[in-house]
């Protein structure tokens, strides 16, 4: 076990190195992923990544049944993203990675973090029911989707374009270093409101609404800067070969 253990750490040794590779919270997570994964070394990957999601739905159904529970619910999300952290690292362990678990695995991600958006959003209008409010918190759980589906266009048209041969390669994601660390700072805002709010266990409308606003504009920040990548990568490459073909 403490080879597997320092084996791993090896393997996973920028999760140290704050902002490298990882976010802060990315990296407790990757590493409470590491230390409960031993119990999860025969499992299907695609498996674990269901039970993530599972966590995620088990926390809002729990919720909407019963808004004591609020903290419980917080809980039970937590662990969704431990184990969405433990599903790659098991893949990798077996040599059994595929791009079906990634798509999955990004899909799954999407649900769980909507269904968190909107018991938020609940909590939210159960304290304040402003029509301004219900706007942009409506805006803000439909920015969620739409910036995954930009990055993601983004990304198969890059690889389109340097398939049909085009001379300039375009990289599919986006890797500027100040970019992502802002990628990684907004990440870690959001999940510094979701922990303090276990730890205080209870719903602090206050704290809940700052998680929402980073939220409107870390997916802002995401969409407008693919956006632009777009038009600079994408305006001077024809497709009409491809078309033709």
């Amino acid at each position: 076990m403490i080879k597997y253990y320092k084996n791993q750490l090896k393997i996973h040794k920028d999760l140290f190195k704050l902002y490298k590779s990882y976010s802060f919270f990315e990296s407790i997570y990757r590493i409470l992923a590491i230390i409960i994964s031993p119990v999860l070394l025969k499992f299907n990957p695609n498996f674990i990544s269901l039970l993530s999601l599972s966590f995620g739905v088990s926390a809002f159904y729990l919720f909407m049944k019963n808004y004591l529970v609020f903290n419980i619910a917080i809980l039970l999300f937590i662990f969704s993203f431990i184990f969405d952290f433990s599903d790659g690292l098991i893949a990798r362990y077996q040599n059994t990675t595929s791009f079906f678990g990634r798509f999955i695995d990004g899909l799954f991600d999407i649900f769980t973090i909507g269904l968190l958006h909107i018991l938020f959003i609940f909590v939210i209008i159960e304290q304040n029911n402003n029509l301004l409010y219900k706007i942009f918190y409506f805006v803000t759980i439909l920015f969620l989707p739409i910036q995954h589906l930009i990055l993601d266009r983004f990304s198969a048209l890059a690889r389109w374009c340097n398939e049909i041969g085009q001379v300039n390669k375009i990289k599919p994601y986006f890797r500027n270093i100040h970019f992502r660390n802002a990628t990684f700072i907004f990440l870690d805002l959001q999940h510094l409101c979701i922990w303090f709010l276990l730890i205080s266990g209870f719903n602090d409308y206050i704290i809940i609404k700052i998680y929402l606003i980073i939220s409107f504009f870390a997916s802002l920040f995401n969409i407008v800067l693919y956006i632009y990548l777009a038009k600079k990568n994408f305006s001077n490459h024809s497709n009409i070969e491809d078309n033709l073909n």
